[in-house]
């Protein structure tokens, strides 16, 4: 949990102390200009059959009592109130001394598991997949800051009907070298002679059925031809900064007995349709079925049992899955909940795909753009613009801060847009180093750092009055754990991305408005206090989106 003074906290218990009845999210933050937190008496005055102003008079005494406000009035059916600057930065200020960071932490006991990407090893990532994974790591970043003790983890299917075309079509028309592009080649030719061959799929279906029996040659075979396919994915992703602490593979709960184990407990709770398959009928949607006509294992069961296996080691699972898995999850949760009688807390988080203007990207037909091509050209691209505008600097710093931009770009463009959000990739749009991007945020660290490195002047007392620029960014820089208590609450990345943003044009507005460097001592020692808290709290921000953070640029 987050530790640090809240002050809207304390305003919701002043309020409840008073009206029991009060609910709390009629407090927030104002984002009117008027004040910093208002107060709604909407509710609350319809609710006890009173008016704003007799609301207003039974709040003010103790609200004006409390140090960090400094003003308090009512504007028609708000109560609008205006926090002490000066309380605000001590907050943030002695939070920095004394932990590094604000606000601090606590480190919660529930242990939590952030399930991302989890795509089929049967190709290269794509960018209609990547966006998964970058939201997976985005949430996972959060959820350790609030304190959690999180791991990441890929769920490997190894078990279903594309790896094992995967597989026969390797076998059918490999060279014998196991590379990505040899698997990806054969993959594609025994899709195209499924669609002309129907005795291609009874091929697959019958490997399956081996599988299922334990065929211990196949199950490798199978495992190190997917792990071709895995290998490059997990590399991928690690070029832009998303490591996965484990990878568990499907068929470990079929040779493992997971799955009939299932059937075997739960075998009255299920129902079989009129060839055989075993499926269960979710309320107010679709039947899934558990098991194919001659037993073998779907999908499903297999993620069921995955669960389970979860059960054994977390509190709270997170789920990071395309919107085409909605009925999927909805089936599942059921399953876990009413069938084998889960108590974990489980929460889906659904992200639209990335689509290319020609159309959606499938692996099998070969019209995809891999998330490695996608990082290479955004480096490359970066390595242009910062030559350009930086024709001073050596080769070996321009390439660095080239891969930090393009890397921060690529995972910045993909999680600043709400998840269940479409998207449709344009290279012009991913490239574009202007506005509420990456390079943006960027610009704003390097200039933090620049001004703490010229600060050679030691600091004295300041007073206690800001201008109005000071205290916007006293203000937003405040918010900033209220906005990470939002994020884990909502499971929302882009709010930490739009925060970025917000609080960067706060900083420019004060960085083009007041002298910091040639001020008077006072005001010199008040504006670097503030410059060093920004950048303590953009560096946190970089870390919760995986930006790479450079001091020039």
């Amino acid at each position: 949990m987050l530790l640090f003074d809240d002050f809207l906290d304390r305003v919701v218990k002043i309020v409840t102390d008073r009206f029991p009845s009060f609910d709390p999210r009629d407090v927030s933050f104002d984002n009117t200009g008027r004040a910093d937190l208002a107060i709604r008496t909407f509710r609350l005055s319809s609710k006890l059959g009173i008016d704003p102003r007799s609301v207003f008079a039974s709040l003010e005494p103790a609200l004006k009592s409390q140090k960090f406000v400094e003003k308090v009035v009512l504007e028609g059916a708000y109560i609008n109130i205006t926090l002490d600057p000066w309380s605000m930065l001590s907050t943030i200020t002695e939070s920095i001394e004394r932990s590094g960071r604000f606000p601090d932490v606590f480190q919660e006991s529930e242990k939590v598991s952030v399930e991302h990407t989890s795509t089929n090893p049967t190709g290269p990532l794509h960018i209609g997949r990547a966006r998964n994974s970058i939201i997976g790591d985005t949430l996972q970043r959060v959820l350790k800051r609030y304190g959690y003790r999180v791991t990441t983890q890929y769920f490997v299917n190894d078990s279903g009907k594309q790896v094992m075309a995967l597989y026969l079509g390797y076998t059918k028309y490999g060279s014998g070298e196991k590379t990505l592009q040899e698997i990806l080649r054969c993959y594609q030719a025994i899709y195209r002679d499924m669609e002309k061959d129907p005795q291609v799929e009874r091929e697959v279906e019958a490997l399956i059925r081996r599988y299922e029996e334990g065929d211990r040659e196949l199950i490798e075979g199978i495992k190190s031809t997917a792990k071709v396919a895995l290998d490059d994915i997990s590399s991928s992703m690690r070029a832009i900064g998303i490591e996965i602490d484990d990878y568990t593979w499907e068929s470990d709960f079929i040779t493992g007995g997971d799955v009939k184990r299932i059937i075997e407990n739960n075998r009255e709770k299920l129902q079989s349709d009129d060839d055989g398959a075993l499926f269960v009928q979710v309320p107010g949607g679709k039947r899934m079925y558990l098991t194919r006509k001659d037993g073998t294992s779907l999908y499903p069961l297999r993620d069921v049992a995955y669960h389970m296996y979860k059960a054994g080691l977390f509190d709270w699972f997170v789920v990071v899955v395309g919107e085409d898995h909605r009925d999927h999850a909805k089936g599942l949760e059921y399953i876990l909940r009413e069938i084998i009688g889960l108590k974990q807390r489980i929460s889906f988080v659904f992200n639209a795909y990335v689509s290319l203007e020609t159309g959606k990207m499938s692996t099998r037909r070969g019209n995809i753009v891999t998330l490695q091509q996608l990082t290479e050209r955004m480096v490359e691209e970066a390595y242009s613009i910062v030559k350009e505008k930086r024709p001073d600097l050596g080769e070996e710093k321009l390439r660095e801060i080239a891969r930090a931009v393009g890397v921060s770009s690529l995972r910045f463009n993909m999680v600043r847009i709400g998840a269940t959000k479409p998207m449709v990739f344009r290279w012009s749009e991913a490239l574009n180093f202007e506005g509420d991007s990456a390079p943006f945020i960027m610009y704003a660290g390097a200039r933090a750092s620049s001004l703490l490195r010229k600060a050679s002047r030691d600091l004295v007392d300041f007073p206690r009055t800001f201008n109005e620029d000071e205290r916007r960014l006293i203000r937003e820089m405040y918010r900033f754990p209220y906005v990470l208590s939002e994020a884990k609450e909502t499971l929302r990345g882009d709010l930490i991305a739009s925060y970025s943003l917000d609080l960067v044009k706060v900083f420019n507005e004060f960085y083009n408005s007041c002298q910091i460097l040639n001020a008077s001592d006072a005001e010199y020692s008040k504006r670097i206090t503030l410059v060093r808290a920004f950048r303590s709290i953009l560096m946190d921000l970089y870390d919760l989106l995986g930006v790479i953070p450079v001091e020039e640029m």
